[in-house]
């Protein structure tokens, strides 16, 4: 099982929001943890996903808040099924995705449990955090496919 999240940098599309710098700012604007009335770390929620992953889940990791993004949800997706043109590993897992509350909102469809121990995510938030990282504005079983298409892109699969 290949559990590495994929994150590609170099190009920032318009759904991938980039957290902002104020003027003056020498680093990325520090999000503060939230409590929302829907989303909690621990739930595992089902979701409108990619054909063939219907029993993949989301599970909550963290959620914050920065002035100009509002709220991002930070996610851990299981059971996805990414391609690999030259027959090795693939990722059934993204670790950390941080995604825009209205996103995710548009994406579950039932909470289903909870966990009762958290899933290691302190790499993928503190890379996200040194990187100013973005947001993701689409639905989750979009981010699944942006990220499956970078790891192909990333292989040389076509």
């Amino acid at each position: 099982m290949l559990t590495r999240y994929w994150m590609v940098l170099p190009l920032l599309p318009a759904w991938l929001l980039p957290l902002p710098i104020s003027a003056g700012q020498s680093s990325c604007v520090q999000p503060q943890v939230v409590i929302d009335s829907k989303f909690v770390p621990g739930q595992v929620w089902s979701y409108k996903t990619r054909p063939g992953e219907e029993s993949s889940t989301i599970t909550i990791l963290r959620v914050e808040k920065t002035p100009k993004l509002g709220t991002i949800v930070h996610v851990r997706i299981d059971g996805i099924h990414f391609s690999n043109c030259t027959g090795g590993p693939s990722p059934d897992v993204l670790q950390h995705a941080p995604i825009s509350r209205a996103a995710l909102e548009a994406s579950v469809t039932a909470k289903v449990s909870s966990v009762s121990a958290m899933p290691d995510y302190a790499a993928g938030y503190e890379d996200w955090l040194s990187h100013c990282g973005g947001v993701y504005t689409i639905t989750a079983d979009r981010v699944v496919a942006a990220d499956d298409a970078a790891f192909r892109a990333g292989l040389g699969c076509h």
